[in-house]
This record gives C-alpha cells, structure tokens and sequence, in this order.
C-alpha cells in the first residue's frame, strides 16, 4: 500500500467517524428534548441505536486520527519505516507547525473515548460528543490546504471557511443515521400517529439542512477560490480538478435527492391517506440513498484534502 493510499483510507475512515460523532449528537438538540426520552413522542429504540453507533465512532476516530497523523509524518519521511524512531517523532511533534495541532488532536481523540465508555449517557454526555466532534472538525483544518494561508487575516478567513464547510456537512450527513432510524422506529407506531411524527422528524431534519446546504454551498465555493486565487480556469486538465469536479457532481445528486424528499416526498406523506406508511418506508429508502452518497463524497473529499491544488 501506497503513503496515499493509506492516507486516503485513514481520512475517509476518520471523517465518517467524526461526522457521526458531531451529526448524530447534535440531531438530538433540534429535535427536541421530548425525542430522546422514553415517554410521548419521544424516540427510544433510535437513541439507543445511536449511542451504540456513538460508542463505535469514538474510537475510531482515534484509531483513524492516529492513522492519518501516521500517514502524515510518514509522507514527509518518505516511508513508513522511520514512523516509530523517536528522534523523528520528536522532530514532528516539536519542530513542525503540524506538532501542537497533533498533540491536541491526540488529546481530543483520548477525550472522545474516555466520554464514549461512561456509563451514564444523558443529554451532556451528547454534548460532550457534539464539542468534542466540533473541536476535531475545526481543528483538522490546520493540517491541510486550508491551513496554507498564512498567520494574517487572509489565512484566519481560509480557516474559518473551512471549518463552517466540515460541521455543516457533518451536520448534514451525519445526522442522517438517526434520521434513518427514526422513521425506521415509525413501523411501530399506530399508522396516524406514524405520519405525524414523521412529517414533525423531517420537518426539524429539514429545517437543519437547509442551513446546513446553504453553509456547505457558499464555503465551497470560496474554499475553491482560495485554492485557485480567484482563477477557476486553473481547475481545468488537473487532478485536484478532476477530484474537486467528481465531488462536485456527487453533492449535486446529494441535493436533487434532498430536495426531492423535501418537496415532493413530504407533501406527498402529508396529503397521504392517514395511514401513510407506503410513502414513509419510500422515504426510507429515499434517505438510506442519501446516506450511501453522502459517505461517497466523504471519501472523495478524503482523497481531495491531500490532492495538490493548482499552481
């Protein structure tokens, strides 16, 4: 295996783990404290599938994170072999800018194991995840092309740029999980009561992202000016083009589908007989799509972020 190829891997592994870990945490908070109780309304089944999946995120994350920072020093020795010399490691953690990026990196991953295995697991144990989530999503930034801009206004802006793009599509496609397994949980319910918390699920889910797409679509597209400098005739005939074009087309299908669920699916749903569970499991599937792109662009994003933009 290729420094690539096994960076590639890492990230793409990575970025699902800590999307899940900030996406699925945060669906609880606008969705309503009466959702993750046990009593009306609330979504019992879902939130203990999800703090499953939390527990399974957590570490690897870590495992993943450690992974990349691997392939990280791995890509400036050249090789694997040096990885484990102590002298090099010192070197990277001491005398690199990656160094105090990847000491709170590692800090970060211990934090999101140690909160994943306690025992209790209420509303502050998911908004630990959620910072914790955030604070990697954030901090990622320093080590790639968005953290090339320098130390002046011009580069804080790349940084900020970048860090809205990661938790609003970490908000996005990791929220879909418990979205999925919401309305996965309506199969039993009685067939009223089924529609009824469908239609208020994806109404809150929606309402997310739409902020959430507008967020994603905006810093796209300046986070692609920046690694351009404003010339996007430079994408043309590269690879970083070709990777940025692939992801671009993937989200584009992302959106019709988002958009499809959202103004036609629903309606339909609404304006159903009030039995409605035919056009909620097509939802399902709808949704369960969506998920399978959305770890699409993850992986393409994964092979993006380590694609030298154009000169």
């Amino acid at each position: 295996m290729t420094i690539f190829q096994f960076l590639v891997i890492a990230r793409w592994i990575y970025f699902c783990s800590v999307f899940v870990l900030f996406g699925s945490s945060f669906f609880w908070f606008y969705m309503g404290r009466e959702r993750s109780t046990a009593g009306p309304g609330g979504l019992p089944q879902t939130l203990r599938a999800i703090k499953i999946l939390l527990r399974i995120a957590a570490p690897l994350a870590a495992i993943s994170g450690v992974a990349w920072l691997v392939g990280i020093l791995a890509n400036m020795l050249d090789d694997f072999g040096g990885v484990i010399d102590p002298a090099n490691l010192r070197l990277f953690f001491f005398e690199t800018p990656f160094g105090p990026v990847a000491i709170i990196r590692l800090t970060l991953f211990a934090a999101a194991v140690l909160v994943a295995i306690l025992p209790w697991q209420n509303r502050a144990w998911l908004a630990a995840l959620l910072a914790i989530g955030a604070l990697l999503l954030i901090s990622q930034a320093w080590l790639g092309h968005a953290a090339e801009g320098g130390a002046g206004l011009y580069g804080a802006l790349m940084i900020v740029v970048y860090s809205l793009h990661m938790l609003a599509a970490a908000a996005w496609v990791g929220g879909l999980p418990p979205l999925l397994f919401a309305l996965l949980e309506q199969r039993r319910m009685d067939p009223h009561g089924a529609r009824e918390r469908s239609l208020d699920i994806l109404s809150r889910y929606s309402l997310m992202g739409a902020v959430a797409v507008t967020l994603i679509v905006i810093s796209g597209i300046t986070n692609a000016s920046f690694r351009v400098a404003g010339s996007f005739g430079k994408l043309f005939n590269t690879a970083y083009g070709d990777v940025l074009f692939t992801k671009v087309v993937v989200v584009a299908v992302m959106l019709a589908l988002a958009y499809f669920n959202r103004f036609i699916a629903m309606p339909r749903l609404r304006a159903a007989p009030s039995k409605g569970m035919t056009q909620i499991a097509r939802l399902r599937t709808s949704i369960g799509f969506e998920l399978s792109l959305g770890v699409l662009v993850i992986g393409v994003a994964a092979i993006l972020g380590i694609t030298p933009p154009p000169q």
